[in-house]
């Protein structure tokens, strides 16, 4: 009797692990890289970070799969890959360095580090729009027609991508408004 109750969900079982399995989540390739800072005092570590300072980035790639039949081509499957690489400042640890700018440092590192994840959250959700784009085309005659519209979503969404994050530094002053600024 249980199984006849269970039944009538199968169809929407199967449409929803279908429907899931189009659609994967992006894959996240993050390392961080830390570069050295000394000093003393706020303003021998800012000397530090000034010259020494390196840039985070990330990169977003897609994949696709289609199926051919005579006269259509569909995408079938689509995925992404974030790769991101933080550079992080890492304070070498000296006993001279009062606890007030120690304590000051570490603060500006977790806003650092929070300022980046917000970084690494656009990049997935632009590989999520980019998959969901690309899964969204129609069958095109030609296969090669469908990968140039496959790869030019792409392209327009990662141009959108690069545009947000340039929004999001300057509404944030390069994070500064969140805390990420020393001293």
């Amino acid at each position: 009797m249980l199984h006849s109750r269970l039944l009538p969900l199968l169809p929407f079982a199967l449409l929803f692990t279908f429907s899931t399995s189009l659609l994967a989540e992006p894959v996240l390739q993050a390392r961080t890289q830390q570069f050295d800072v000394v000093g003393i005092t706020p303003d021998t570590i800012r000397a530090s970070l000034n010259r020494d300072r390196q840039h985070s980035g990330s990169h977003v790639t897609w994949n696709f799969n289609w199926e051919s039949t005579p006269g259509q081509c569909r995408i079938v499957t689509a995925s992404t890959e974030v790769t991101v690489t933080a550079h992080m400042p890492r304070l070498q640890p000296d006993a001279k360095r009062p606890t007030s700018v120690q304590q000051q440092w570490d603060g500006y590192v977790l806003a650092l580090q929070a300022h980046q994840e917000k970084h690494v959250d656009l990049a997935l959700d632009y590989a999520r729009q980019i998959e969901e784009a690309i899964l969204a085309l129609p069958p095109a005659t030609a296969c090669s027609q469908l990968s140039q519209a496959a790869n030019a979503a792409g392209q327009r969404l990662l141009s959108g991508l690069e545009a947000a994050s340039r929004e999001y530094d300057k509404k944030t002053q390069q994070g500064a408004l969140e805390g990420a600024t020393y001293p």
